[in-house]
């Protein structure tokens, strides 16, 4: 999905799971954002990175408040 200048762009608050109560900027208000957080790994020197994956669905929004999306603890 490409953007410009034009699209409009909207703050979202993250509820629950890691990233409960980070902010983000998001475009044309997608269903579903992915977040990753960097996991450790036995040998860092193996050129091996692991990443665990979570994912926040968009919370239909109510009049004048902020975006939200919700951890969704099933996913992937």
């Amino acid at each position: 999905m490409e953007t410009n200048d034009a699209t409009p762009r909207e703050s979202a608050l993250l509820v629950g799971g890691p990233a409960d109560g980070l902010r983000a900027t998001v475009a044309n208000r997608p269903a579903m954002l992915q977040v990753t957080y960097p996991c450790v790994v036995g040998e860092p020197d193996s050129g091996v990175r692991v990443e665990a994956l979570h994912v926040y669905r968009l919370v239909p929004p109510v009049q004048d408040e902020l975006l939200r999306y919700g951890y969704d603890p099933a996913s992937p």
